[in-house]
């Protein structure tokens, strides 16, 4: 027994040594606290020490315990139309609140041809080759 409680007591001054120094953040000093605590609980649970004296130990830490509020992140309101719109849209990129957009179409071949017969043209100097497409 007499082990435990030198553990105990070494535990108890690394996290006061922690808790307690000069720069440490709230968030830092708030986990030393804890770790101490649930090494106890863990103690206790392990017959090591009786309930007593955990808390005991508690009530000599409690003077250190830091004054921080874990801040939870405000909670974003679920959009119902944008999960409703995305069982029914063609793809992801188009969630906007308006369903049934349509998916973005891609470029046709001839386009990408007379592209690349124009660039080619314009490397070479010349004119582009004209165009034989029904359309024009």
């Amino acid at each position: 027994m007499r082990d435990v409680e030198q553990v105990i007591a070494g535990l108890k001054s690394e996290a006061i040594r922690e808790i307690t120094k000069e720069n440490a953040r709230p968030e830092a000093q708030l986990a030393w606290y804890w770790t101490y605590i649930g090494s106890l609980d863990m103690a206790q649970q392990l017959g090591l020490i009786n309930d007593a004296r955990r808390q005991a130990l508690y009530r000599e830490v409690e003077q250190f315990k830091p004054a921080y509020e874990v801040k939870v992140p405000q909670e974003v309101k679920p959009n119902h139309l944008a999960a409703a719109e995305m069982s029914v849209e063609g793809n992801y990129n188009q969630i906007d609140g308006i369903i049934n957009n349509e998916a973005p179409k891609p470029p046709s071949v001839l386009d990408n041809l007379r592209q690349c017969q124009e660039e080619a043209g314009k490397s070479q100097g010349g004119a582009a080759p004209p165009s034989r497409d029904p359309e024009r």
